[in-house]
Parts: structure tokens; C-alpha cells; sequence
């Protein structure tokens, strides 16, 4: 157990930015833990609120998707030894399934917003179906790549557990590969030793299912904008207005995700035309050169930005699917969202400015935590205003037909003032009728009496 905990904590105290990076790989593998159960929960809520409805059991499906691709590099949170290849290798035929499946699902949101030409996605036979039968494409094409090219290790390549003993020296990592003999040399960074880590090879294949998501996403984009501004066209019909107000919230869900991951993308892509096609076990090979600190860069960059882009994408679809049908949703996120971005941009702050303390004056790295950590204390409350003006400009205000309910029946009894005796009894049978706790009534009111005084100035 102690030297377990004494790996995490050289392995985080070891991070440079440059050429030790094991330690960040341990952070995204714990934080990618942790998205995966928020979206979990996130699609479970959608599931739960209107089982029977194929566009709850679709959106469901997809942020089941989206949390299991967050977790890539699940590997790199425990120091596994070369017994754990064959999981990898297991483990990157579900992923590039994901992959896959999150495209088609990207493409057949039009099943339930229409884009001109592709309503026949629209009829109720598809639409009923998709929930189960995009996997199983997905899952089947998957397989008949694998056996069409002879294997899992011919179609994504395999994996590879490198380590470095103390005292190794430079050029002697010992390097196991899942599938068996292989003829990689890795060099070791004496300064760092000893560590280990598992890495991956990469096919051309894999290469284009890990970018496709990111470039159908765009697409997706475009199909839901044009259906946002045909829906805004409509201002007579309630129903076209609150389809609108979904297709806004998938809108900034995918532009979220493509702002995220396809700036990221591109870095990737620069990086490639400037120094040359990357493949994932030429970690491995590392050595002290600024080409590897841009290619760690670009891999880590995509990474997080996969963790950022899911977490925004789920909570703007769960705003969508949610905002009218379960009590309080939107608040709950609008919180949750606020918390996250804080707790995000302090703790890179924090990071950042430790490592910046350490790499300048070669130790003393609290000094930079505690340099940054006060300011975010003092200014806890300003800064926390303005991530919720943000929140709240995202994820507008909305009321479930029960609330709306409640809202109009206090807008009566506001009519003359203050609320009256009588009609307080009346406004507590009408919550109690719609089951909405003292707690909620009194954040609609106190919402109405704003909103109110507002409208006064």
C-alpha cells in the first residue's frame, strides 16, 4: 500500500510538462473516473423520467456512450503490470465500438428534429428502434473488421507496458506487448526512474475512428442549427417553442464539444504537418527534444478536452430532454455546472502555478499554490457570480407543467399585494396537489418576486 501511494505521489510531484508526464496521466485517469459517473447518472435521469419515450431511451443511450469513451486511458490510474495487456487490448474493441456508435448517433438525432432532407429518420418504425439497433450495427461492423483482418492486434495494433527500473540508465526500458515478441527499444529517463507505464499502438483505422466523432459533431452542429431556426420561425405554436428551446440546448451541447475537442483536433493535426505523423508508442521512445513535449501536448490536450466536452455535452442535453418534466433539473444543473467550471479553473491554476514555482526555482511548488489558492478564496464569491450569470445564460430559467401551474396561481394572489391568509392556504394545497416541497415553492416565489421587480424598474 505505501509504495502504491508513494508511486502516486512521485509521479505527481514529478510533472514537469515537458517530459514527465506519467503524473498527468494519473489525473485524467481519476478525473475521467469521475465524468464517467456523472454522465452515468445523467443518462439513468433521463432514462427514469420517461421510459417509453424513444427520444429519452436515444439521448440515455448516448451519454452511456459518451461517459465510456471519457475513461481511454483507464490503464494509467493504477501502476498495472504487463499482465493487464490483454484487458487493454479488450478493452479497445469496446472503445472504438463506442466510437463508432457515438458517429451514427450523431447522425440520427434527426430522427426526432428533422432536417429537411432527411425526414423519412423521422417515421416512428425507425425512431422506436434506434436505441438498440445503432449498437448493434456499431458491434457488427466492429467484428467484421476484426475478422476480415485477421485479428484485434491487425485491425487497432496493440499494447505496450514499458518500465523503468531505478538505476536503468538511458535506453534500457524493458517493453512487454500484448502480443508477445516485438522489436521496440525504450529509453528510460534516468532522472524520473523508476516508472512504468502502458501505452498503444495505433492503426490508421483507429487514428480515423478516434477523429471521426469530433468531425461528425460538427455536422451534427449544422443539422441542429437549421432545425433551432426553423422551429424560432413558428412563435404561435407552444409546442414549436419549446422544441426550439431543446434544439438550442443540443446546440451549444455540440458546440461545446466541437470547440473543445476540434480545437484540440487541429493542434493534432499542426503538430503532425510540423513534425510528422504521431503514433502513441513512440512514447517509448522519448527523449529530451522539444518535438515529444509538443506531441505530449497535443495527446493530453485531447484528452481533457474529451472530459470538458462531455461534461458540458451532458449536462446541456440533460437540460434539453429534462427542463420541463423533472422539478428543479435546471437549477440543479445550472449548480452543478457553476461548481464543476470553479473547481476546473481552480485547480489548473493551482497545478500551473506549482509547476511554474518548481521548474523556476527547483522546489518550493506550494508557494505557487498558495500564491494562486488565496486570490481564489478572497474572490471566491465574485468569481462564483460571474460563472452563474454564464450558467444562467445557458440554461435558461424552465418550469415543469406542475411549477407553471403553481406560478400562475401565485400571480393571482400577488394580484393585490401582499399575500393574504386565505390565499396562502390555497397556494399550500395547490403545492401540495403538485407535489412540490416547501423548499421548491419557496424558490418560485422568491423567482417570481425578481422576475417581478424587474419588469417594475
Amino acid at each position: 500500500m505505501s509504495e502504491t501511494l508513494d508511486w502516486y505521489f512521485d509521479s505527481i510531484r514529478n510533472i514537469d510538462f515537458q517530459f514527465a508526464w506519467v503524473g498527468v496521466g494519473i489525473i485524467h485517469a481519476v478525473l475521467s473516473l469521475i465524468t464517467l459517473l456523472f454522465l452515468f447518472t445523467l443518462a439513468t435521469m433521463i432514462y427514469r423520467a420517461r421510459p417509453d419515450s424513444p427520444e429519452n431511451r436515444f439521448m440515455s443511450l448516448m451519454l452511456f456512450v459518451e461517459g465510456l469513451k471519457t475513461i481511454v486511458t483507464w490503464y494509467a490510474i493504477y501502476p498495472f503490470g504487463p499482465e493487464t495487456l490483454p484487458y487493454v487490448q479488450h478493452w479497445r474493441v469496446v472503445y472504438y465500438t463506442m466510437c463508432l456508435l457515438s458517429i451514427l448517433m450523431y447522425l440520427s438525432l434527426s430522427s426526432f428534429y428533422p432536417v429537411r432532407f432527411l425526414k423519412f429518420m423521422s417515421k416512428d418504425v425507425i425512431k422506436k428502434n434506434l436505441f438498440w439497433a445503432l449498437p448493434v450495427l456499431s458491434v457488427a461492423i466492429i467484428s467484421v473488421a476484426i475478422v476480415s483482418s485477421g485479428g484485434v492486434h491487425e485491425t487497432f495494433a496493440g499494447s505496450l507496458h514499458i518500465e523503468c527500473q531505478e538505476g536503468s540508465g538511458e535506453g534500457d526500458a524493458v517493453v512487454t506487448a500484448s502480443y508477445g515478441e516485438n522489436d521496440y527499444e525504450g529509453n528510460c529517463l534516468e532522472q524520473y526512474a523508476p516508472y512504468d507505464f502502458i501505452t498503444v499502438e495505433q492503426t490508421d483505422l483507429g487514428r480515423l475512428l478516434l477523429m471521426m466523432p469530433v468531425i461528425t459533431a460538427f455536422i451534427a452542429l449544422g443539422f441542429m442549427r437549421k432545425v433551432q431556426k426553423g422551429l424560432e420561425e413558428d412563435e404561435e405554436n407552444e409546442e414549436a417553442r419549446q422544441r426550439s428551446s431543446e434544439a438550442r440546448a443540443l446546440v451549444l451541447g455540440f458546440g461545446g464539444k466541437t470547440f473543445f475537442q476540434g480545437s484540440m483536433l487541429f493542434f493534432m493535426i499542426y503538430i503532425t504537418y510540423e513534425y510528422g505523423q504521431f503514433n502513441s508508442a513512440d512514447l517509448l521512445e522519448v527523449e529530451m527534444n522539444n518535438r515529444m513535449k509538443f506531441y505530449f501536448y497535443g495527446l493530453y490536450g485531447f484528452l481533457f478536452s474529451a472530459l470538458f466536452a462531455g461534461l458540458f455535452e451532458g449536462t446541456m442535453f440533460t437540460y434539453a430532454i429534462l427542463k420541463n418534466e423533472v422539478l428543479g433539473i435546471d437549477e440543479k444543473l445550472r449548480k452543478t455546472f457553476s461548481t464543476a467550471i470553479f473547481a476546473t479553473f481552480g485547480a489548473l491554476l493551482l497545478v500551473i502555478a506549482s509547476e511554474l514555482v518548481e521548474s523556476r526555482l527547483g522546489g518550493s511548488g506550494w508557494v505557487g499554490g498558495v500564491v494562486v489558492g488565496a486570490p481564489l478564496v478572497v474572490l471566491r464569491k465574485p468569481i462564483y457570480s460571474i460563472i452563474n450569470n454564464f450558467s444562467n445564460r445557458l440554461m435558461p430559467e424552465a418550469f415543469t407543467s406542475a411549477e407553471s401551474t403553481y406560478l400562475e396561481a401565485f400571480e393571482i394572489a400577488r394580484e393585490e399585494g401582499a399575500v393574504t391568509d386565505e390565499a396562502r392556504k390555497f397556494l399550500n394545497l395547490q403545492a401540495k396537489t403538485l407535489h412540490l416541497d416547501e423548499k421548491r415553492v419557496e424558490y418560485l416565489e422568491l423567482w417570481y418576486d425578481e422576475k417581478r421587480m424587474l419588469e417594475e424598474e
